[in-house]
């Protein structure tokens, strides 16, 4: 799949949200900043798609795709735009290949440093532990493909699992499931 269509699908399903939370709710609200957070990488990726950069353009789409998904596990929403192998990814020819590989090398120890820098925040008893629990796995499953896929020389695929762990993780920590101990300039919420 070329990057335009990635942004297609994305941007479709981000138009199709509808939140499902009332008016007013503190999950109404999550959904609105959810929602912000997902336009705002969308039209990071038309910034840099205007500028020549592939590879800052496919980052910030995979990054909006991780909060889309993370917003529909927390039920604020429901869209479906089906699931993607980030080794579906097709980059145009005149990408630039050192960016790419300087970017998955930064991002790999910022994702890893990142997640040991959070815990679970609910209390044992709440059923929003399971979601915390949950959603880190999601985070950690997305950094082991991503190493998997730098070990085997697959970069394009490897930023991806990388970008979308790291927007789950973002997304999880301005929900207030994972509370974040140090670190904090690694993550998007406002401490």
């Amino acid at each position: 799949m070329i990057l335009s269509n990635y942004y297609f699908i994305l941007m479709e399903s981000a138009n199709n949200i509808t939140l499902l939370n009332s008016r007013g709710s503190p999950y109404h609200a999550l959904g609105i900043e959810i929602c912000e957070m997902i336009t705002s990488y969308l039209q990071d990726s038309v910034y840099f798609q205007k500028n020549g950069d592939i590879v800052n353009q496919y980052a910030s789409l995979v990054y909006a795709h991780g909060w889309l998904s993370a917003g529909v596990f927390l039920g604020l929403y429901n869209i479906s735009f089906g699931t993607l192998d980030f080794s579906d990814i097709e980059f145009p020819d005149h990408y630039d290949s050192l960016h790419l590989y300087e970017k998955t090398e930064r991002y790999h120890p910022m994702l890893e440093t990142a997640i040991n820098s959070v815990s679970c925040f609910p209390g044992k008893g709440s059923p929003l532990t399971l979601a915390a629990d949950k959603s880190l796995n999601e985070v950690k499953k997305s950094l082991k493909r991503g190493e998997e896929l730098m070990k085997d020389g697959e970069t394009i695929p490897a930023l991806g699992y990388l970008c979308y762990g790291y927007g789950w993780l973002d997304t999880s920590v301005r929900a207030g499931l994972l509370q974040v101990h140090h670190n904090f300039h690694l993550f998007t919420t406002e401490f």
